[in-house]
């Protein structure tokens, strides 16, 4: 009968594998952190022309155009802010605001039917925010927010605590987007 001389792995040998997949690992991880970072933003982004390309729709609606285009304007020349908040029901998930006061000759009927249509545009489900890290560590998105001026030009973006666009994603990407 042969015998067999089955060791095994010395304790050094595990060591040596360990530490070679350790630095691997850290070798990987950053690059694939900013992968994932990349692909939120790109989410985001994404989201906002969804909501856009909503909220257009909506104003083809003729009491909706004007419901967001004739309101007093604030010093940026916006007449109406359309809020969509992440993660909402339908039901819930769209508020107009305006800078002042509601135009003339609209109703608080015609401004909650403004607010379904947007919603029910945009889907079942309000989007959610993936890339919720702050360019500045204070700031951190809160909502989406789009914002219509008296031309009817929509620019989309997210809502943070000290700004009503704190990042500007459509029709052009704020640089900490990018």
């Amino acid at each position: 009968m042969k015998k067999t001389n089955n060791k095994g792995f010395s304790l050094v040998e595990l060591i040596i594998v360990i530490a070679i997949m350790a630095i691997l690992a850290g070798a990987i991880a950053p690059a694939l952190i900013r992968y994932i970072d990349k692909s939120r933003k790109s989410n985001d982004v994404s989201a906002a022309k969804t909501i856009k390309t909503a909220v257009e729709t909506a104003m083809a609606n003729e009491v909706t155009y004007e419901l967001l285009t004739s309101g007093t304007a604030d010093s940026d020349g916006n007449t109406g802010i359309i809020e969509v908040n992440p993660g909402q029901s339908q039901a819930s998930g769209v508020t107009i605001t305006y800078p002042s006061t509601m135009p003339n000759g609209i109703t608080a009927a015609d401004k909650t039917a403004a607010e379904t249509e947007i919603a029910k545009n945009i889907g079942e489900n309000m989007p959610k925010i993936k890339y919720k890290k702050a360019a500045d560590g204070t700031n951190v998105p809160t909502a989406w927010v789009a914002t219509c001026t008296s031309g009817g030009s929509i620019k989309v973006g997210l809502k943070t605590a000290s700004s009503t666009m704190g990042y500007e994603l459509v029709p052009e990407i704020c640089s900490y987007y990018q």
